[in-house]
């Protein structure tokens, strides 16, 4: 059984070969085989928790070198008797305005490339006890790469087209999307940081995108801030229709009142 990698500042183990190093010495503390085949990618939870995805179609939750638990999406989710999925990425996210919430984020593709493509599927699971909590349609182009503001409002999300698209973490809901940004597979994508001199940089936008794929150009996508209602303004327009209403009645029946 092949093993994952899980090293500082290194990119993943194709080997699927799991090691663990101290930072800032990059001494490896751990390694264990962990998947069959390669690795596709992997997150590290704030709680010292490793999540692993691989081309096994199995997704699996470790704490150190034991094994604590696997992801059961098509369980659970939409199911295809014909068309079996895979996970393609993960990521581990906040819950805004809850600092003690963890949501952990995947990607399931079809494992197998077909003329027809099914949709693929982007699923929020419970970060304490991995179970799915909702999951979405993404559109029919293949998911390549994900990445989670760091608030934990925001996805991102490349595919192997060239395309970029933003997601609301809470709904899922998709709130930008360029089609073949890129010529080519988008290979990652990273939110500009929410802290320091990020909100400096935002401007009006509400967050900006950064895109990078096998074209060797680097793209920043920028969403422009939501415009939203004051809660006194809607209070007042219901209390204007309610009035309007009775006086509509009062009007249709002289004796309503």
């Amino acid at each position: 059984m092949p093993t994952v990698s899980s090293c500082a500042s290194r990119p993943i183990n194709r080997k699927a070969t799991r090691q663990r190093r101290q930072v800032p010495s990059l001494e490896k503390v751990l390694e264990f085989k962990a998947h069959e085949g390669e690795i596709e990618d992997l997150a590290l939870g704030p709680d010292g928790k490793l999540v692993t995805v691989g081309r096994d179609l199995k997704a699996s939750v470790w704490q150190k070198n034991q094994l604590v638990t696997q992801l059961h999406w098509q369980e659970n989710g939409p199911t295809f008797s014909s068309t079996p999925y895979r996970y393609q990425a993960c990521r581990f996210g906040q819950v805004p305005d809850q600092p003690a919430g963890l949501r952990l984020f995947t990607v399931q593709i079809p494992h197998k490339r077909l003329r027809q493509p099914p949709p693929c599927y982007l699923t929020a699971w419970d970060g304490s006890n991995f179970l799915p909590l909702r999951t979405k349609s993404c559109g029919h182009e293949v998911i390549s790469c994900l990445n989670v503001s760091e608030s934990g409002t925001f996805l991102g999300l490349g595919t192997v087209t060239g395309s970029v698209a933003i997601y609301i973490a809470f709904s899922l809901q998709c709130l930008y999307y360029v089609r073949e940004a890129h010529g080519i597979v988008v290979t990652d994508v990273a939110f500009l940081p929410e802290k320091g001199r990020g909100p400096e940089l935002l401007g009006s936008h509400e967050t900006a995108l950064f895109s990078v794929a096998v074209d060797s150009r680097c793209q920043l996508h920028l969403l422009p801030s939501r415009r939203s209602v004051p809660v006194w303004l809607l209070l007042l327009l219901c209390v204007g229709l309610i009035v309007v209403t009775i006086l509509l009645l009062q009007s249709a029946f002289p004796g309503f009142l």
